[in-house]
């Protein structure tokens, strides 16, 4: 099997020429907060304010760099649980050119550590902080109300998470969500952590997943002075070709006149037969890479269709879901297609129920495809009569995806040589059940972390990978599969681990995650979730429409 060569431009930490066009200068300037060495255990005791919470309202911050802004509110606040029962400083204000924030500094409880997190699709709102299970806020520092948080719009406002209405005229917004929105709030949260504090903090953390895991690698290849410790969870790391892939669901579930060819209530049925055949004793498949499921096996007699079986058409959809986008000669055109073990979680995604009658249409990956490939993929936009139907599965459609998508927004580049050099951490973490961003991307992203850092071991010094088995998108659950119980179960705890990794030089080893068994509904606690060697040689099943993925990009 052939894998597209996933390019970034030898420039080293330099922007490359066309987001220095868009920039207008010569490319984004590191913020050089981070510098506390290994082993600085940080304030013995809480740091107290040295000024009142609503003197910090109305401040102007006019000499932070790249990004001058104001706080426009400032008060103390304590939030519901689960949320930690301690007073927070509440503080929200806007950063040039319009980009809005909020942080959360402790009132009576600081221990020094800054967390920042990332947003979700094309973002647009304000992340609930400390209540997202990218960040691993399952940890006790967290819990005890220790941390400064902060998150931001990523420049823009709008109505829902797959908006991207408000690049189509703006090439400075596309520039601040794809480059430089989180490097401007680490040093606006640095201004006003020390105007309110009388001191920068001694740690800066990132944690995000998604988008957010994107912008977390986007900060260590980009940025590598602005953090000491980054969380990337289930990153968008390849973003322009992601488009493709959603575009590619959406066509393969779409049959003639439009409506969709495989309905939502025939995932239950496809799912147990993946898992009769590939998964574990608790319902899980531990690497779907092994899994060389054949949904022929599943084809419905002559003249019959229910939802216990697949029909000739859907048989033939399932298989372009595993697979991925192709183009005419076979070639991929992304990392890979849906894992097997994620059906569940495909409802809504490209599948809805089949009583609707506008599906595939209305589902979150069209509406992803078509915004991104409408105002954000091209320096040109398309005409506004574009739709999912004018998408080309072709090499020429992939480069120029990756004109802009190198520049912008794809964070691929393997040299993290200036991350790991001034001490900095990184832990990556992706579900193999990922059905969003199938964790192909990732695996390939890292094996080529790998190779440029010369093999498995030299890459342990500065980062971690952890694979973890029947995880969905960002850790999340499918309500399908147990309604009952809370959306956010499939936990794992970095956060803890980065922090003592960062401030003890206690690198992390195996960790412990929360698995829901998709078989009897329960939560299995998986005690064994070791480092992952995206190097490490894999047969994959025969059959397997989704089992062998490399990185083919050779890097200097």
């Amino acid at each position: 099997m052939r894998r597209w060569f996933l390019a970034w431009p030898r420039l080293g930490l330099v922007v490359p020429v066309a987001a220095a066009v868009l920039l207008g200068a010569g490319g984004p300037a590191s913020a050089g907060t981070a510098g506390a060495s290994a082993g600085d255990r940080g304030p013995a005791g809480p740091v107290m304010p040295v000024r009142s919470c609503a003197s910090l309202a109305q401040m102007n911050f006019t000499g932070v760099p790249d990004a001058p802004g104001k706080v426009t509110s400032a008060a103390v606040v304590t939030d519901p649980p689960p949320a930690p029962q301690v007073p927070f400083c509440d503080v929200r204000g806007v950063f040039a050119p319009q980009t809005q924030f909020e942080m959360k500094l402790p009132v009576a409880t600081w221990h020094g550590q800054y967390v920042q997190e990332g947003c979700e699709a094309l973002c647009g709102s304000l992340q609930q902080l400390s209540d997202y299970p990218g960040a691993g806020f399952t940890c006790t520092a967290a819990q005890n109300g220790e941390l400064a948080l902060a998150t931001d719009d990523e420049g823009h406002t709008s109505s829902s998470l797959t908006d991207g209405s408000w690049a189509k005229d703006s090439r400075t917004l596309r520039v601040v969500f794809g480059l430089t929105s989180e490097h401007s709030l680490a040093q606006m949260a640095r201004a006003v952590i020390t105007a309110y504090y009388g001191r920068p903090a001694s740690f800066r953390y990132y944690a995000g997943c998604s988008t957010g895991g994107r912008e977390a690698l986007m900060l260590a290849q980009r940025y590598p002075d602005d953090f000491n410790g980054i969380i990337a969870g289930a990153p968008a790391s390849n973003l322009a070709p992601l488009a493709l892939l959603n575009a590619w669901l959406v066509a393969a579930n779409t049959g003639p006149g439009g409506h969709q060819i495989l309905p939502a209530e025939k995932l239950p049925a496809l799912h147990a037969a993946v898992i009769g055949a590939c998964g574990n004793a608790h319902g899980i498949i531990t690497d779907p890479r092994h899994c060389g499921f054949n949904p022929a096996t599943l084809r419905c007699p002559p003249g019959q269709d229910t939802d216990a079986c697949l029909t000739p058409s859907q048989v033939r959809a399932v298989r372009a879901f595993y697979r991925g986008p192709t183009d005419q000669k076979g070639r991929s055109l992304y990392n890979g297609g849906q894992p097997y073990g994620s059906e569940l979680y495909w409802v809504g995604n490209f599948v809805q129920p089949a009583a609707d009658p506008a599906a595939p249409a209305d589902t979150f990956d069209a509406a992803m495809a078509l915004n991104y490939l409408k105002f954000m993929a091209f320096r040109h936009n398309p005409p506004n009569r574009y739709t999912l139907a004018d998408v080309k599965f072709t090499d020429t459609e992939f480069r120029k995806l990756n004109l802009l998508g190198d520049a912008l927004y794809n964070a691929n580049n393997p040299h993290l040589h200036a991350f790991a050099a001034r001490g900095g951490k990184l832990i990556l973490y992706h579900g193999w059940a990922d059905q969003a961003i199938p964790p192909w991307s990732t695996l390939d992203y890292y094996a080529a972390v790998e190779r440029a850092s010369g093999g498995f071991r030299p890459s342990q010094a500065f980062s971690r990978l952890y694979m973890i088995p029947g995880a969905y998108h960002c850790l999340y659950e499918p309500n399908l599969a147990a309604p009952s119980l809370p959306k956010s179960i499939n936990l794992a705890d970095f956060l803890t681990a980065l922090i003592a990794w960062v401030q003890h030089d206690t690198a992390p080893g195996t960790i412990k995650a929360n698995t829901l068994s998709l078989t009897t509904g329960q939560i299995t606690l998986r005690q064994k979730v070791r480092p992952y060697d995206a190097l490490a040689l894999v047969t994959p099943a025969p059959g397997s429409l989704n089992g062998h993925y490399y990185y083919l990009g050779t890097y200097k």
